[in-house]
């Protein structure tokens, strides 16, 4: 079980990380991936985390942007698909709620001391 989990993620893993060698690691949404979170970047490429949606489907908009609309909505359902399935296999894993329930804890943490500062 753990290792069909394992393959599921890193899929979509071998999937993005094909899909950003086709972008400007450096220019639009891409570039400010990068920018503001590298590591989480890099552990989406190689299939230990699955990013949002919203980064993907952002991802995407990158790619029309550079190769046109035609090519960006033919990715968009393989990607969605391998998505979907990543985020099942990942939210299977042993501990994944405790993982979750960690990083709401630091959202949470992070947005009161945003709200503190201002």
């Amino acid at each position: 079980m753990a290792e069909q989990l394992a393959a599921v993620a890193g899929e979509f893993g071998f999937y993005l990380d094909g899909l950003l060698s086709r972008l400007d690691q450096e220019a639009g949404w891409c570039g400010v991936f990068w920018h503001r979170d590298p590591d989480g970047m890099r552990a989406c490429r190689e299939g230990r985390e699955v990013p949002p949606w919203d980064v993907v489907d952002a991802l995407l908009r990158d790619l029309a942007a550079t190769y046109g609309t035609v090519p960006a909505l033919a990715e968009r359902e393989r990607a969605r698909a391998l998505h979907t399935a990543a985020l099942v296999a990942y939210d299977a894993r042993p501990g994944a709620q405790d993982t979750l329930t960690r990083r709401l804890h630091a959202t949470l943490r992070e947005r009161h001391d945003a709200d503190e500062r201002e």
